[in-house]
């Protein structure tokens, strides 16, 4: 062993790593559960079919039959890797026919794959941004935003989360501090809060303050807008958004992500997002996989698969709401989204309820400090086109019956 850990042990006494060890020896952490099927509606969670309200999945397409097969045929015929980075010898042809699958379906000029949703808007924030330059970011905004503004060394100003009054007065502000140039980011489905951003009074404001607009569709893409290409859609806000990302992790059932958006962007993207540039390219069974799924996307089925996945999302909040459980939709008063956030409230009985739900056969998410603000853990429900009614009802009953046992031992 090394005579100097010093470094390790300050990383061992972090309060995340203690209480991820704490609750671990007591066999009750909710993280790193084991899947041993694939997700579906049902899926075997450490050897136990439970119904699977914590997956991505939102239209099941990461089980759909030609997924697979388009999966399987890239494998067969070009490989397990990619062997290289996109700016070398990693671009194969399906890269670019995916890109311009993107291009067509979103009315772009261009667009640009990354190998994750993480490195998409991390090297994109990082490319964009410099010192001396403002980003105006929704107090919610996922951590990968977050970080890539850290990397750039643009300075963040902070705006209350979907509140344009907030966002009005941050702009404001960061215009008094005589930053270079501005950019707002937002999400448009927030991945914890379930809560959809007010996309057309946001873009308002960024014009107003001569800033530009990066909205990042990750949850929202393939779900909401007349062609399902995302909340900025549904809106009618996509030709007053100049960044366009999401990822490919969601309801198109594969791993990686795209900016879209002008020829001039992209290009420059091309050669200055790092860790695109740094990184080997996606491998082709995942770049075929999801060109598959957008195009089931995209037709009829798509529809179709939305319209299941709606329906199962307000049969789980009505029945919440009808056993006491408010949960609302966000900002805009819609009155769907995949994600249903079912507040707790401490850490420790949000951990105690996700092993209750557990053992009545039932997987949520579970998000706790620092992931939500403190005292604001909650069970993070996520549903898909797959469920049945009877599960939703299942589903809600469970919690309720949860909520009853650990808000009465608290």
């Amino acid at each position: 062993m090394p005579l100097n850990h010093n470094i390790i042990d300050r990383l061992h006494r972090d309060e995340r790593v203690q209480l991820f060890e704490a609750v671990s020896a007591a066999g009750k952490s909710p993280y790193f559960a084991t899947m041993r099927s694939g997700s579906g509606a049902l899926t075997d969670v450490a050897g136990t079919d439970r119904v699977m309200l914590g997956s991505n999945n939102y239209l099941g397409l990461a089980q759909h039959p030609e997924v697979i097969e388009a999966a399987a045929r890239a494998v067969r015929d070009f490989g397990s890797a990619s062997t290289g980075s996109r700016l070398l010898n990693g671009t194969m042809h399906l890269h670019e026919e995916f890109e311009d699958e993107i291009t067509h379906w979103f009315g772009t000029e261009q667009t640009l794959s990354f190998s994750t949703g993480y490195q998409t808007n991390l090297g994109t924030l990082w490319a964009l941004l410099r010192p001396g330059d403002a980003v105006v970011v929704d107090q919610f905004a996922h951590a990968s935003i977050r970080d890539g503004i850290r990397m750039s060394g643009a300075t963040a100003h902070v705006f209350a989360h979907n509140d344009p009054d907030s966002l009005e007065e941050t702009l404001s502000s960061a215009a008094r501090s005589g930053a270079e140039q501005t950019l707002v980011v937002v999400d448009s489905l927030y991945s914890m809060e379930g809560s959809l951003a007010p996309i057309p009074e946001i873009a308002a404001l960024a014009r107003r303050h001569g800033a530009a607009l990066m909205v990042d569709e990750a949850h929202g893409l393939g779900l909401y807008g007349p062609t399902r290409r995302g909340w900025a859609e549904e809106c009618g806000s996509s030709g007053d958004v100049d960044v366009l990302m999401s990822s490919l992790s969601k309801a198109t059932a594969s791993i990686g992500g795209f900016i879209t958006g002008s020829r001039e962007l992209v290009n420059s993207l091309r050669v200055t997002a790092r860790p695109m540039l740094f990184s080997t390219a996606a491998v082709p069974s995942s770049v075929a996989g999801v060109l598959a799924a957008v195009r089931i996307i995209r037709g009829e089925e798509g529809a179709r698969r939305v319209e299941k996945l709606r329906a199962n999302s307000r049969t789980l909040r009505a029945e919440l709401e009808r056993l006491g459980h408010p949960c609302g939709s966000g900002h805009t008063g819609d009155d769907w989204s995949p994600i249903v956030p079912v507040p707790v409230g401490d850490d420790l009985r949000a951990i105690e309820a996700w092993n209750m739900l557990m053992e009545r056969g039932v997987y949520t998410g579970t998000a706790i400090s620092p992931a939500v603000p403190a005292a604001g853990a909650i069970l993070r429900v996520c549903v898909t086109s797959e469920h049945s009614e009877e599960q939703m009802l299942h589903a809600a009953r469970a919690i309720d019956d949860v909520l009853g046992i650990v808000r009465a031992d608290g």
